[in-house]
């Protein structure tokens, strides 16, 4: 199982293996230590019981998608379009802007699931079986404060 675990001071992406992973990483960004508590359900790719940076045990899943790029494509789709569309072609105007949502669809649609902790925003990879639910906003509210508080973010 591959972990990019999310330094608790500047939210950097530490990428760790969790078959061999030390305890503890220091953060590229800000030179923190950061301790790891990775289990042994986690160290053999069986399942995620609990986060190793902040030991929490609440995970939702979400789609390995940057949405920047997803934005981006609609974006670029968007300005080609409204060039078409000031020239007066609207029909290749709309086919475009069709054609861009179509692709991050596409794209979207094939991509695999990621498991992300709700209070330090860790990612899990791996072919573990997903049981986490989909993102909850009322559970990320609460825990993220809370985690905030914890690390003296709040």
């Amino acid at each position: 199982m591959e972990i990019l675990a999310k330094c608790p001071k500047c939210d950097a992406g530490l990428p760790v293996h969790a078959a061999d992973a030390p305890a503890a990483i220091k953060c590229g960004g800000c030179g923190r230590d950061i301790p790891l508590s990775v289990s042994q359900a986690v160290r053999a790719d069986a399942g995620i019981d609990r986060c190793p940076v902040c030991e929490g045990g609440d995970f939702y899943i979400r789609k390995d998608f940057d949405p920047k790029v997803g934005l981006t494509v609609v974006i670029i789709g968007a300005l080609i379009s409204a060039g078409f569309y000031w020239f007066g072609r609207d029909l290749i105007a709309y086919g475009i802007l069709a054609s861009a949502a179509l692709i991050d669809l596409v794209v979207y649609g094939r991509l695999k699931d990621v498991t992300v902790c709700y209070r330090c925003h860790s990612e899990f990879r791996g072919s573990y079986p997903r049981t986490a639910n989909a993102f909850a906003l009322h559970t990320a509210d609460v825990l993220e404060v809370e985690y905030g508080r914890r690390i003296g973010r709040r």
